[in-house]
């Protein structure tokens, strides 16, 4: 069944069930109080209904469900993995690095031995000849002048090459210790990863014979939840590339100056908050399709485009990604078919329309669906609104 359809007949069987326990309670004589109540608590089921991103909370059999748990765990498993291969990456970078080193200090050392050893061998050739009695044998002031100097610089020179050797000693030692260390987290990282490789395995082949039981129409959602689901870590990839340039800016919602994309919105009148259920990285507003949305700050446009698939809105449907350029990037979306008016790259003010609510993709009703995105993670966008 389409997503909208159902939306819809779930919306209309809401109002019939709440209309019909509201007119029994007329027929009592109802104030005009309770009325505005009644009627309160109607948009606030309308707006319930309408701000469930991907319409899925209300048609979740077991078997999706268990499918979303499974995708949760490939998901995490995936995660770990790659940041496994990460780190793994960059200890081998290290280990290339301070074996360069040592094999540049092992040659140091060599060197340093060879020149200690001439040292030794002219001392032991000259016999018990000490400094002084290289002085006391000088012919005249200006010999013996000379003879100090090559003296002083003799013992310099011995004993820097001797401290030289000891640090060379010291700094090959440390190196030795580091590459021991960084072997043995490799091993270990190494056997994690086949760790996690195994649990992936298993929560995939789980996943598949959950899916083998779908009825027809949960496949149907299923397709377009794993294009959602798909869509949103591409989004992620993109927002964390772009955001390394931001890497460590710290960012106060407070002190980040955004106004609402609505007018007369404010965060008291989000419909749906982050983390409601899983999967919901942004904050909801139902409205009327054709609301004017705004830029929360200026910005550049990262993103502006419309997720399709043979033809049909799915995911996000229209959105636009801004990246104020301040470590936060925010997202619009289910935007109004056609609706977008700022292309990529454009520079954008803050409170410049940027396009209107609708109801395109992954949608059961007319709402912005707005996220907030800091140093390449989403957050709750609560904190930053009015």
């Amino acid at each position: 069944m389409n997503i909208s359809k159902l939306g819809r007949i779930i919306c209309i069987t809401c109002l019939i069930l709440i209309l019909t326990i509201t007119t029994g309670g007329i027929s009592y004589g109802t104030t005009t109080s309770d009325l505005k109540q009644q009627q309160n608590d109607i948009d606030k089921k309308i707006n319930e209904i309408n701000s469930e991103i991907a319409g899925t909370k209300s048609k979740m059999t077991k078997n999706l469900n268990e499918i979303n748990k499974l995708n949760d765990e490939i998901s995490n498993y995936e995660n770990d993995i790659s940041s496994l291969e990460e780190r793994l990456g960059i200890v081998n970078t290290q280990i290339s690095e301070k074996e360069t080193n040592l094999a540049e200090q092992q040659e140091k050392y060599n060197n340093q031995k060879e020149l200690l050893d001439a040292r030794l061998v002219a001392m032991y050739e000259n016999g018990e000849t000490s400094y002084l009695d290289m002085l006391l044998s000088s012919d005249g002031l200006t010999d013996f002048i000379s003879n100090y100097y090559m003296i002083s610089q003799l013992a310099e020179f011995d004993e820097e090459l001797l401290q030289g050797i000891v640090e060379t000693q010291n700094q090959i030692q440390a190196e030795k210790d580091y590459l021991d260390s960084a072997k043995t987290e490799i091993q270990e990282t190494q056997t994690s990863i086949k760790g996690k490789q195994t649990s992936l395995a298993n929560s995939r082949n789980q996943k598949k014979a959950v899916v083998s039981q779908l009825s027809e129409e949960e496949k149907e959602l299923q397709e377009e939840l794993e294009i959602y689901e798909e869509h949103k870590k591409e989004i992620q990839r993109q927002i964390a590339k772009a955001s390394e340039q931001y890497s460590g800016i710290p960012v106060v919602p407070s002190a980040a100056g955004y106004i609402s994309p609505l007018s007369g919105k404010t965060k008291s009148n989000i419909t749906t908050g982050y983390g409601a259920y899983r999967g919901h990285t942004g904050a909801d507003f139902a409205c009327s399709g054709g609301t004017p949305i705004y830029a929360v700050k200026s910005g550049k446009v990262y993103k502006s485009t419309a997720k399709m698939k043979n033809g049909k809105y799915v995911s996000y449907g229209e959105y636009i990604i801004i990246d104020h350029q301040d470590g936060t990037m925010t997202l619009y979306a289910h935007m109004l078919a056609g609706s977008r008016a700022v292309q990529e790259n454009q520079t954008v003010s803050q409170g410049q329309q940027i396009g209107k609510v609708g109801s395109t993709g992954n949608s059961t009703g007319n709402h912005l669906h707005f996220e907030v995105w800091v140093n390449g993670k989403h957050t709750n966008p609560a904190p930053f609104l009015p």
